[in-house]
C-alpha cells in the first residue's frame, strides 16, 4: 500500500503510517504552496491513501485517481476537499474534528489574561521606550482587572468552548453559554449555566465566539449586540471574522462601547495596511494563529490515522465525513 502525505504530519505518526505503507511527501507541505488540481492528481497516480491540509481534492483527483481508498484531511471542517466528489466516486473522506481544540482554548485563555492586564499595550509602549504615557505611573495607567469573580460568555460550545470551560473555572470565574443545539445537562457538566444569546451579552465581562459560520451564525453578533454587551465587556474572537458585523465592531470600539476587543481573524486576510484594526489601542490582535502550535500536528496526525486504519481494518470510523459511501457495506 502507498500513501501521498502533503500534510504536516508529526514525525512519529509518519513512522506508524511508514509501518503499513510507502509513504510519499509531496506536495504543499514540500513548496509551501497549493497544489494545481492536474498536479495533485499525478502525484497521487495509482497510490491508495492520500493525505491533505490545505491541499484542494476536487473532482479532478477523483476521476483520475481509480486505485484511491480514501482521503484523510488534518482539518476539522474539510472544506478543502470536494465532499460531493468523493462521495459520488465511493471514496471515504476522514477528518480530524478537535485537532487544536486546546491550543485554540489556550490562546483564548491567553487573550483574557492579556487584555484584563493590558499586557499588550505595556510591552508596544515599552517596545517605544515609554515607561508609561501622559506622565502618569504605570502602577496607575496599566491598572487592569482579575479575573477570578468575572463572568465569561461563550458563544457556542464544542469542542473548543468545553476546553475553554475546563481551564476558565480555575480562575474561579462564572461561565455562561448560549448553544441552542445543547441541551442543559451537558452544559451543567462543564460547570457552566445556558443562558439566551441576550442575557450572555448583558451579564458577561467577557464574550467569546466559538461557533461555526452557517447563515444563522454570519453576522450574528452586530450593533443590536454590542449595545447589549456592558461598557466594561471585552469581545474574544478565535473563531472566524464573519460572526461580527465588522463596521458595528469598529463603532463599539471607538466609541468605547465596549471595552476593547481580541481578534485573531479578520474579514480580510492577510490583514491590509490601513486596518482600523491596528490602530485602535483597545485591541489586541495576533494573525491568525489559533491552532497553530507544534502539537496540533501530533493531534491531527494521530486522528487521521486511527480513523483510515479503522477504515482500512473493515471498521467504521466515528470521524468520516461522507458515512453514506458505507451504508452498503
Amino acid at each position: 500500500m502507498r500513501a501521498v502525505v502533503t500534510a504536516t504530519f508529526a514525525e512519529e505518526e509518519l513512522a506508524r503510517l511508514r509501518e503499513k505503507a510507502e509513504v510519499i511527501r509531496d506536495g504543499w507541505v514540500i513548496t509551501g504552496e497549493r497544489t494545481p488540481a492536474d498536479e495533485l492528481a499525478r502525484i497521487v497516480g495509482d497510490k491508495e491513501i492520500l493525505i491533505v491540509e490545505v491541499d484542494e481534492v476536487g473532482r479532478e483527483v477523483f476521476a483520475r485517481c481509480s486505485n484511491l481508498k480514501v482521503v484523510g484531511c488534518c482539518r476539522g471542517n474539510p472544506v478543502n476537499v470536494d465532499i460531493e466528489a468523493a462521495t459520488q466516486y465511493g471514496i471515504p473522506v476522514i477528518n480530524t474534528p478537535a485537532r487544536n481544540a486546546v491550543a485554540v482554548a489556550e490562546l483564548t485563555v491567553a487573550f483574557m489574561v492579556n487584555i484584563a492586564r493590558n499586557v499588550g499595550q505595556g510591552f508596544l509602549n515599552l517596545k517605544q521606550g515609554k515607561w508609561c504615557i501622559d506622565n502618569t505611573i504605570p502602577f496607575t495607567y496599566y491598572k487592569g482587572i482579575e479575573l477570578a469573580g468575572r463572568t465569561l460568555g461563550l458563544v457556542g460550545f464544542g469542542a473548543i468552548g468545553r476546553e475553554i470551560a475546563k481551564r476558565i473555572k480555575g480562575f474561579a470565574m462564572d461561565i455562561l453559554v448560549y448553544d441552542p443545539y445543547l441541551s442543559a445537562q451537558v452544559i451543567q457538566s462543564y460547570g457552566a449555566e445556558q443562558v439566551s444569546l441576550s442575557e450572555l451579552l448583558v451579564k458577561s465581562n467577557f464574550v467569546s465566539l466559538h461557533c461555526n459560520v452557517t447563515e444563522e451564525t454570519r453576522g450574528m453578533i452586530g450593533k443590536t449586540e454590542f449595545e447589549l454587551m456592558r461598557d466594561d465587556a471585552y469581545l474574544i474572537n478565535t473563531s472566524r471574522a464573519v460572526i461580527t458585523d465588522q463596521e458595528a465592531l469598529i463603532a463599539a470600539l471607538k466609541n468605547k462601547k465596549i471595552a476593547g476587543a481580541a481578534l485573531d481573524v479578520f474579514h480580510v486576510e492577510p490583514v491590509q495596511p490601513g486596518n482600523q484594526m491596528i490602530e485602535l489601542d483597545n485591541v489586541l490582535i495576533t494573525p491568525h494563529i489559533g491552532g497553530a502550535t507544534h502539537d496540533v500536528e501530533k493531534h491531527h496526525a494521530r486522528i487521521v490515522l486511527d480513523g483510515i486504519f479503522k477504515l482500512l481494518a473493515g471498521g467504521r470510523p466515528e470521524n468520516i465525513v461522507n458515512p453514506a459511501v458505507l451504508a452498503s457495506e
